[in-house]
């Protein structure tokens, strides 16, 4: 009996002590403060890591200026677009760009990853489609790509999408590897989705998406592999925290069939992240939050 007793206590010692050393946690990251991010405020998964063990994250959030990298400055967290200034978004209300009907646009996001990655990159993307001149998504909601023909049949058409990029840029703890080779090329790390359904790799460079409405889009993007190769044919290496994901989403000229809005909150990247390799915007992460269990402490 007491045999038994100590293989318990033994096998629950190292059960805790395995949850200590290799620990994951789910995280999400976004341009500028986490915690402040439109969908981050009022959605329940979300909310769940704000408050949760990544609380401390949360708040030490925003690069702002980024940091020198091999002679050649990095830029921090950012959102850029030409499609316009930014507006109340009809659909959410939070600021935003509109590329309405017949007409390009081009929105971009750099995002800083606040823990090194475990898993594959869900991509979610925010956006509002609208029929055009129209800002009442409960009557004038629209699809991507679809348009009526004059004798009221609806039609679909591919490459009238937005089409989505995605490349991943080393920060400052990055895989030696991938720091050496973006150094001497210059050149951003493309990285693959997987299809949904089907799991098939497809590389995120220039791939046509439809969207709803005010209803999110999700894509996988799969978590790259040191020493395997891509589906652009480049070396992929593993990615860290503090590495930064580069997403780009672009309206196609002249085939455009709807009012389509993006913001700075429109683009989340949700993972599960490795406790432990946690990076902070201040560079106290538990100073300034919490000591990863409990809140405040």
């Amino acid at each position: 009996m007491k045999f038994f007793k100590l293989t318990v206590l033994l096998c629950a010692f190292l059960l805790i002590s395995t949850v200590a050393w290799a620990g994951n946690t789910p995280e999400y990251d976004a341009v500028n403060f986490d915690d402040d991010n439109f969908f981050s405020q009022r959605t329940i998964y979300y909310q769940l890591v704000n408050q949760g063990r990544n609380q401390a994250l949360e708040l030490n959030s925003y690069w702002r200026y980024g940091w020198w990298f091999d002679l050649s400055w990095q830029w921090g967290e950012k959102f850029d677009t030409n499609a316009g200034q930014l507006k109340r978004n009809p659909c959410y209300g939070f600021d935003s760009a509109l590329t309405d009907v017949w007409n390009e646009g081009t929105y971009e996001w750099w995002i800083v990853l606040q823990m090194k990655p475990e898993a594959d990159i869900n991509l979610n993307i925010y956006d509002c489609v609208l029929k055009h001149n129209e800002t009442n998504i409960f009557r004038y909601a629209d699809q991507t790509g679809r348009y009526r023909m004059p004798w009221g049949e609806l039609m679909f058409n591919p490459a009238w999408n937005p089409v989505v990029s995605a490349s991943a840029v080393p920060g400052p703890f990055a895989t030696s590897a991938f720091a050496e080779w973006f150094a001497g090329s210059g050149a951003e790390l493309i990285l693959d989705a997987r299809t949904l359904p089907g799991l098939v790799s497809i590389p995120l460079d220039g791939v046509s998406y439809t969207s709803k409405a005010h209803w999110p889009e999700g894509l996988v993007m799969a978590a790259p592999k040191t020493g395997q190769t891509n589906g652009s044919g480049q070396m992929e290496y593993n990615l860290k925290q503090g590495d930064m994901i580069h997403v780009t989403i672009e309206v196609p000229p002249d085939t455009n069939t709807v009012d389509v809005w993006y913001g700075p909150d429109s683009v989340i990247l949700k993972y599960i992240g490795i406790i432990n390799t946690e990076f902070c915007s201040d560079g106290f992460c538990e100073e300034n939050g919490g000591n990863g269990d409990t809140p405040g402490t």
